[in-house]
């Protein structure tokens, strides 16, 4: 499930776009491999309780939102341009675009 970096834009490479981009073989993680060789893994669950689409963020304005996804997986990963990436969840949700800042950003806290 591996799927290589997606820009070619020098000014995108100044943002450390990850070189490659993959799902964990238990579907249970995103890996994105950096050019420096640092790598940043990051869960199913925090990605998909990051989700900031617009019906995410509505069901957080009414208070329906999960406070966890438990064995939740990520069943695709699908580029969106050259500055961030489409996943789909095992519970259906497929409208989430992360963008690599977004990515980055979790992968430090």
């Amino acid at each position: 499930m591996s799927q290589p970096a997606l820009s070619s834009n020098p000014s995108a490479a100044a943002l450390a776009v990850p070189t490659q981009v993959s799902i964990s073989e238990d579907l249970s993680f995103l890996d994105l491999a950096m050019a420096d060789g640092s790598g940043i893994r990051l869960t199913a669950e925090r990605l998909r309780g990051a989700c900031r689409c617009a019906h995410c963020i509505r069901a957080r304005i009414d208070g329906v939102f999960p406070d966890r996804f438990d064995g939740i997986a990520i069943v695709q990963a699908a580029p969106i341009g050259g500055y961030a990436v489409n996943l789909a969840f095992s519970d259906g949700h497929a409208r989430g675009i992360y963008p690599w800042a977004l990515l980055l950003g979790l992968g430090a806290a």
